[in-house]
């Protein structure tokens, strides 16, 4: 049973707004937990995903796709959106160093393979959901 595209873009939307409001809760840790660094990383990346699911949200029903094209697109997104969220927050309080905030200390290896594991599936699902809505945007837009 499929969806309609409208119901589709509601859920999209409705996801967006759930992570924006998660990145409001991060802040709150960025000023109260240790490794405010890795915080700070996860409460802008939940707002930035918040943002890029609301504006996959607004060209929705723009998009020339076929039903399961759109059933890969959405689960594609929502897990790279969520799974990228739980890396964020394990790094923050694992204290994984960062390339960006400690360069070249190497991470401890327990926590490293669950970190790279959870990207290892968020980068692909990211470039399959991103791909998905390219490919639907092609062509003229319909009347």
């Amino acid at each position: 049973m499929s969806l309609s595209i409208e119901s589709q873009r509601r859920r999209w939307l409705r996801h967006g707004f759930i992570l924006l409001n998660l990145g409001l809760w991060l802040g709150i840790a960025t000023a109260t937990l240790s490794h405010p660094r890795a915080w700070l990383s996860a409460h802008v990346t939940a707002f930035l995903t918040g943002l890029v699911l609301i504006a996959v949200g607004l060209v929705w029903r723009d998009l020339k796709l076929s039903d399961r094209q759109r059933s890969i697109g959405t689960v594609a997104g929502l897990t790279a959106a969520y799974l990228g969220l739980v890396n964020n927050v394990f790094s923050a309080i694992a204290g994984l160093p960062g390339p960006a905030s400690q360069p070249g200390v190497a991470p401890p290896m327990p926590e490293a393979a669950v970190f790279f594991t959870i990207l290892a599936i968020v980068v692909p699902a990211t470039l399959v959901a991103f791909g998905v809505v390219l490919h639907g945007l092609r062509g003229e837009p319909t009347a």
